[in-house]
């Protein structure tokens, strides 16, 4: 049976991708129709297309992508009163991912046996992490799983666009930045020792800025950069200081101490804070408004929230919470967290909406690092440029104000 790639869109305006199987393309959408979904484009995959996706043959990784697309549909399928049963085994033939057809065959396998689904789920961390999976028990303990399941797959989303956003922040800088190394390193180790051998040959007086340049290319790079033994050196200690710093930053005392400075820091760190009580307040809201315990909710958001000094700060008040404190009482203690949140989260504990005032906070922070984010990147595309620009510049003049200079001679000879 051929497969189709799709796009479609759901009932609230997101797009999702991904291939099914189906007898004819008409099948094909109809089956995407039945899963409640707007099918904007339907084409026929070529035989050995499945074999290349992910960049490795016979199969691929599981994505956010995947786990979202079947968040989406396994929802669909439940809220059709299927048994979960057969929803497992719609969503195998749906899959065409094979690492991920095998996960769900295992999954519909322990639910056979007697397994709850979020226990299932939780035998695969890597694919369904300890937040996804308690929010699939609240939904089993509710009996409102469809319903948690699309929530899920909203959060899944948001998540993703959150990350794209970040990703996007950092692109274009560090191309700018790695192309203008490349450039400096091509003009000091081949175009200024050119320069050099024609300079001496005609015995000319340089100007300083050309000397500093010629002695920076020959003494600097040519001697101790670019020569063996100390290119292998330099190797070595670039190589050994990124498996420094990344072995560092698994140590918790230096973790602790990085993702502080990184808060302190000008600019970056309110950028970051933003980025961060934006993942915190979407996580935990999802999670109130799902039905999961405050204490697990605390429990599972310190595992997202990816900085120390929050984490710490969020299983210390999920700790006071225990005790009988309020939620907004124990934030309020932690000087990283902003009185917007504090003060909002107050308002959500008396007024009995927690869940939807954290909801708030989340679309009110993702503008605010959308914002930032554009802003950003406005400001550091010139400023960027306009560096790469001087630097080159400041080459080429070096190697240039020789020839002008004697051509200036000449003319007055």
């Amino acid at each position: 049976m051929p497969n189709y790639s799709y796009i479609a869109i759901d009932g609230d305006g997101n797009e999702f991708k991904g291939v099914i199987e189906a007898e004819s393309k008409e099948v094909a959408a109809k089956k995407l129709q039945n899963q409640k979904l707007m099918v904007t484009s339907v084409k026929k995959e070529l035989p050995f297309a499945k074999y290349f996706k992910g960049g490795n043959i016979g199969g691929r990784k599981v994505t956010r992508e995947d786990v979202l697309l079947f968040s989406r549909q396994l929802s669909t399928l439940v809220k059709a009163r299927i048994s979960l049963e057969q929803c497992l085994d719609v969503m195998v033939t749906q899959t065409q991912n094979p690492e991920f057809q095998k996960i769900i065959k295992e999954i519909r396998a322990d639910v056979v046996s007697g397994t709850p689904l979020s226990a299932a789920m939780g035998k695969h961390p890597k694919v369904f992490n300890s937040l996804f999976v308690g929010m699939v028990k609240a939904g089993e303990v509710s009996g409102k799983l469809p319903e948690i399941l699309i929530r899920t797959a909203k959060y899944l989303d948001r998540s993703a666009r959150l990350r794209s956003k970040l990703v996007s922040a950092m692109v274009y800088p560090c191309l700018v930045i790695g192309v203008g190394i490349i450039i400096v390193i091509f003009l000091m180790w081949k175009v200024i020792p050119m320069f050099e051998s024609m300079y001496s040959k005609m015995g000319s007086n340089l100007p300083p800025i050309t000397k500093i340049m010629i002695f920076t290319s020959r003494e600097i790079f040519g001697k101790w950069i670019f020569a063996m033994p100390w290119l292998f050196i330099w190797i070595i200690a670039i190589v050994g200081g990124v498996y420094w710093f990344q072995a560092a930053l698994k140590q918790a005392k230096f973790r602790m101490w990085f993702d502080i400075q990184l808060l302190k820091a000008p600019a970056l760190g309110e950028y970051l804070s933003k980025v961060i009580f934006a993942r915190f307040s979407q996580t935990l809201g999802i999670l109130v408004s799902n039905g999961v315990p405050i204490l697990e909710s605390m429990e599972l958001v310190a595992k997202t929230v990816d900085s120390k000094p929050i984490e710490a700060a969020v299983l210390e008040s999920r700790d006071k919470i225990k005790e009988g404190e309020k939620i907004a009482d124990t934030l309020k203690k932690n000087k990283f967290f902003p009185p917007l949140v504090v003060s909002m989260v107050s308002v959500g504990e008396q007024t009995g909406k927690l869940g939807e005032v954290l909801e708030q906070i989340s679309e009110f922070y993702e503008d605010e690092v959308e914002i930032a984010t554009a802003t950003l990147i406005s400001i550091i595309e010139p400023v960027l440029i306009i560096c790469l620009a001087v630097m080159v510049g400041f080459v080429v003049m070096a190697l240039y104000l020789p020839i002008f200079k004697m051509y200036g001679g000449m003319k007055k000879a």
